[in-house]
């Protein structure tokens, strides 16, 4: 049977931007946006299905004339009150969910070593492609899930990222995550939107489930993850060809045991 969900969201956005000095490019830019986002179901007593208050704050420092220092930083009040028992009301984290996520932060060297070779050491995310939502090489950063109707977003990896300039045309970049990093699942409503229901054979009942999630050693030998990209420009047309050696972070399902 498939149920049909309808959704009324609303989104408000405020975006601002500040730097000290707008005549010395050295010193601290800042900026960010502040969104609000609310939905409930059009049926079902129109139920609360999504609440989220986030302020996105990016901090922009060029240290010298060849280095900055980036970041990105999201305070969230999300989430709805999780009260169970009268304990709870003692813990704010559940009557008030709030979280900070560091989406990105790291400090981006040019002309390191030599004047055509670029160094960016931290978390950053890592665009290989040009598909704006379906892209399949862009594989380097782990998928954010939390919101599924949010498409397409990513969280950052903390990475080893070397770009060398051959010339104007052509380019070869390398990078090394020395840890791996699993992709969150969906939250809310359609927590089970990527784990459908389980079909049983004709006269058996499922009593009860449990999983085991296979992880890779935190070491560098299992869990780090490389790829290589050469990226050109030829006849009017951009052109790129990478490989990636590592881990998908969509856990799937490798062997079924009925009991």
């Amino acid at each position: 049977m498939k149920i049909k969900t309808y959704l009324v969201t609303i989104a408000l956005i405020a975006v601002f931007s500040n730097s000290i000095n707008a005549q010395d490019e050295n010193n601290l830019k800042l900026s960010g946006e502040l969104l609000t986002d609310q939905r409930l179901l059009l049926k079902d007593n129109n139920a609360w299905a999504w609440n989220e208050n986030r302020l996105s704050l990016k901090l922009d420092k060029q240290v010298f004339s060849e280095s900055k220092f980036y970041s990105e930083v999201w305070l969230r009040n999300i989430g709805l009150p999780n009260t169970v028992k009268s304990a709870d009301l003692y813990n704010k984290g559940i009557v008030d969910p709030y979280n900070l996520e560091i989406r990105e932060a790291y400090v981006q060297l040019n002309g390191f070593l030599t004047p055509t070779l670029d160094l960016t050491i931290g978390r950053q995310q890592i665009v290989w492609g040009t598909a704006d939502k379906l892209n399949p090489t862009n594989n380097l950063n782990p998928y954010d899930l939390e919101d599924i109707l949010d498409f397409g977003r990513k969280r950052g990896s903390d990475a080893i990222n070397l770009q060398y300039y051959i010339n104007n045309d052509f380019s070869l970049q390398g990078i090394f995550v020395p840890f791996f990093q699993p992709a969150n699942m969906p939250v809310g409503i359609f927590a089970n939107a990527l784990n459908p229901s389980m079909d049983m054979p004709q006269g058996m009942v499922l009593k009860s489930f449990s999983d085991t999630l296979m992880m890779p050693k935190y070491n560098l030998g299992e869990s780090s993850t490389a790829g290589l990209r050469f990226k050109g420009f030829a006849k009017g047309v951009d052109f790129s060809v990478s490989y990636v050696w590592g881990y998908d972070g969509l856990p799937y399902s490798s062997k079924n045991i009925l009991t």
